[in-house]
């Protein structure tokens, strides 16, 4: 898949933003997820955010429009850049580094490449003043410097920079135009008609034609035209160009590369959280479904076998009519079989008992024999309608290729794959808790239990989630879960999950419930309190009326 941190991308957006960014004012500087640093920037009639990621493997860089901020708990950062002005926007001669050049001489500087990518305050001497990651360790010590990726100019340039040693094609051309990367190194083979899949048996008509489709795609990637692929909800591939390589129509076609990109961004990370929630159902729901299939298949093969309880009882039948011929203290004897024409029988004895003793053990062993047959094939039957049902709630998954999809099925067909992804070697990342979602990354989580109410305000949720229960009335953990710290849920939705908490609480038969509602981080667990039990610091309340929502 192609990233959205590649040089061309990068250089891309940094031409977007300089006739907006320029002059504009640093109005904050500050992280609200992990990993992501945004740049907030005041132009007088429009505002800007920078927002970006150094957590692998998605790097990105992107503006939007506007300012948001959560209220609380945001770690402001880089202060000493807040309140400067904007003199440039550049981006480092053919390497990953983008800077905004302030106007006291230092510069905010993007490094996205690497195991450590990262953001700096750099300083006019360029020494690192602040750093997003690993502050302390780099402090005070030179800020990274650019080293210009080879871009071959000419064919002897391309030549001198071929590896035939490469595995494939596509690598030697990304060794020889390094700044291309996996995706446009295949159109680049596309639009040149090389398909040797070898580098060292292309011919120098090849590596020739290989060269001058590079220096095309460079001069198209000048005029970028960005435009994603793949069908539904995820997309498959960003480009900044359309590609020739590859058949299908472009899905989506964007007028600038920084919504192409924000929207690349916003709809890989659903699809990483889509993975999260479908891939370890499914995989418990394929083994519930094998494994029900095979026990079924193992319970037909032995009760379609001859039954040994006829058998047993035969052999006792044998020993009694036949008491006389049994010697003292035998193991075993061979008896002429009154059923079967006089063929002689060998019966297994045990020494210490007598004939009528073996023949009553016989007997039991019979009775035994057809209880466990007809419970046998009772559990057979419920054995292939477990497994029927495995696999018609698989089939249902598998329908199912979209994050709000994931999130219905998961949350309204709980009780019915329950009872297979329960199974000690389903090894199934199950979501704990009742939940219920209220739209834009906005859910309700419910503990079922004094150990899960424990769990999910403190390990679950996070700080700047609103955190619910009931005034004075037994009742369940509830926590209202904002899909950042600047999310803003509106009455009607704290209102919503208050409903649900005084539903699953004692006082659900009330007409009004009062409901306590406070960020997660004023809730705290005395010292040797039982599981479940808390002390609330701050709160508000709300009166409602118990129930889910429809």
């Amino acid at each position: 898949m192609p990233v959205v941190n590649n040089y061309y991308t990068l250089r891309a957006l940094v031409r977007e933003w300089q006739p907006d960014l320029d002059g504009t004012t640093v109005r904050d500087i500050y992280s609200q997820n992990k990993n992501e640093l945004t740049v907030a920037l005041d132009g007088g009639e429009r505002d800007w955010m920078v927002r970006s990621s150094v957590q692998r493997p998605l790097l990105h860089l992107f503006r939007v429009e506007g300012y948001s901020k959560a209220r609380r708990n945001v770690a402001t950062l880089f202060e000493d850049a807040i309140g400067r002005t904007v003199t440039g926007v550049r981006i480092a001669e053919r390497d990953r580094l983008v800077s905004l050049s302030l106007d006291d001489g230092s510069r905010l500087l993007w490094q996205l490449f690497g195991a450590r990518a990262n953001v700096f305050h750099v300083a006019p001497d360029d020494t690192i003043v602040a750093a997003f990651q690993r502050h302390e360790e780099l402090v005070g010590t030179d800020a990274p410097e650019p080293y210009p990726a080879p871009m071959p100019d000419t064919f002897e340039a391309f030549e001198d920079r071929w590896k035939p040693n490469r595995n494939k094609t596509r690598q030697a051309v990304q060794s020889a135009v390094s700044l291309f990367g996996a995706d446009l190194a295949r159109e680049t083979m596309h639009r040149a008609g090389v398909t040797t899949e070898a580098p060292g048996d292309c011919t120098e008509a090849e590596r020739r034609a290989l060269f001058e489709a590079s220096r095309e795609l460079r001069e198209a990637l000048e005029a970028p035209a960005p435009v994603l692929y793949g069908d539904g909800q995820f997309p498959d591939a960003f480009a900044l160009i359309p590609l020739t390589h590859r058949p299908e129509a472009p899905a989506e076609r964007f007028d600038t590369v920084d919504a192409a990109v924000e929207n690349f961004v916003r709809r890989t990370l659903a699809e990483k959280h889509f993975h999260r929630l479908y891939d370890p159902l499914e995989e418990a729901l394929a083994s519930a479904a094998e494994h029900e299939r095979r026990s079924a298949e193992r319970m037909t093969e032995e009760l379609d076998s001859e039954s040994r309880a006829g058998r047993y009882e035969r052999w006792g039948h044998l020993l009694m009519a036949q008491q006389d011929r049994v010697p003292e203290g035998a193991e075993e004897v061979e008896l002429p079989d009154l059923f079967e024409d006089g063929a002689p029988v060998t019966i297994p004895l045990d020494s210490s008992m007598s004939p009528v003793e073996n023949a009553e053990h016989y007997y039991d062993r019979a009775r035994s024999t057809r209880r466990s047959r007809e419970e046998a094939e009772a559990r057979l039957d419920d054995t292939i309608e477990r497994a029927q049902r495995a696999e018609a709630l698989l089939a249902d998954l598998r329908e199912i290729n979209t994050l709000d999809g994931i999130k219905r099925f998961r949350n309204e067909r709980e009780a019915e794959f329950a009872p297979f992804v329960d199974r000690e070697d389903a090894e199934v990342d199950r979501f704990p808790y009742r939940r219920f979602d209220l739209g834009d990354g906005f859910e309700v989580w419910v503990g079922k239990n004094a150990r899960q109410n424990h769990e999910l305000t403190f390990h679950a949720a996070q700080k700047y989630d609103l955190w619910m229960h009931v005034r004075e009335r037994p009742g369940a953990h509830t926590v209202l879960h904002l899909p950042n710290r600047d999310a803003e849920p509106g009455r009607h939705r704290i209102h919503t999950a208050a409903a649900i908490a005084a539903y699953y609480s004692k006082a659900r038969g009330s007409a009004l419930v009062p409901v306590m509602v406070t960020e997660r981080k004023y809730v705290t667990s005395p010292k040797g309190a039982d599981p479940g039990v808390v002390r609330v610091n701050r709160e508000d309340v709300v009166m409602v009326e118990p129930g889910l929502p429809e």
